[in-house]
């Protein structure tokens, strides 16, 4: 019996063919070092393996970046609070003291000096997802829903201010400026519509993310897509 349910969806699999094919979209969610709201273009692609006639399974990936201005100050503050547990309160004279006497900083007046920097994070989103086609009758219109898991690979370009920490300290002290992978749990739905005698398809989807964990960035994101695919 199991392997004549294997053989039926190996066939199932086989008849429909995979798909694959690329998005672009709209990403709404949380600007990763503050945790504040950040909102920006992203680009991905996906392919697509269907399991049944109503049934597929999606791996995905998307890009996308967020530009944010930050201070040297406000930047190690964030540290200590996230990753050391320590809370100066922004108190810039407290701040000062504790980088002289726990970091060997030689020169603290230099927090005054790196007023305006701009950092960049990159977020790589992958996952899959299993998509459920709803029963309409045959027209080329298919509505789907679905849910799955993945995770967002988070890096940042703050090359900066990790010289000024390594020079400040003679060596003694990296941070990390924000390099994160969050968990990620989330839900879809969506229309696609095939083209008649093409394997071509289209779909628009709208995405709903949680993203796991208490450090900034984490949280809800809302992502709206339309792309296409290509294959039966």
């Amino acid at each position: 019996m199991k392997n004549l349910l294997l053989l039926l969806v190996a066939a199932a699999v086989a008849w429909a063919g995979p798909r694959f094919g690329g998005r672009i979209g709209y990403y709404n969610g949380n600007e990763p070092r503050t945790g504040e709201g950040a909102s920006s273009a992203i680009y991905g692609g996906q392919f697509v393996l269907p399991l049944m006639n109503l049934v597929s399974v999606e791996f995905s990936a998307g890009y996308t970046s967020t530009k944010s201005d930050i201070t040297l100050d406000s930047y190690l503050f964030n540290f200590l609070e996230e990753e050391q547990g320590l809370d100066l309160g922004g108190n810039i004279d407290s701040l000062q003291q504790y980088l002289q006497d726990e970091w060997g900083w030689s020169d603290p007046t230099l927090l005054d000096s790196l007023q305006s920097y701009q950092v960049t994070f990159h977020d790589l989103d992958l996952g899959a997802t299993l998509k459920v086609n709803l029963p309409v009758g045959q027209v080329p219109v298919q509505p789907y829903i679905g849910g799955g898991g993945g995770a967002h690979f988070i890096v940042s370009d703050a090359d900066v201010l990790l010289q000024v920490v390594s020079q400040q300290t003679g060596g003694g002290v990296t941070i990390d400026p924000y390099d994160k992978v969050h968990p990620e749990v989330h839900g879809v739905f969506g229309v696609s519509f095939q083209m008649p005698m093409m394997p071509l398809s289209a779909f628009a989807e709208y995405k709903y993310a949680r993203t796991l964990g208490e450090e900034a960035g984490a949280g809800t994101i809302s992502s709206v897509y339309v792309g296409a695919n290509i294959g039966f």
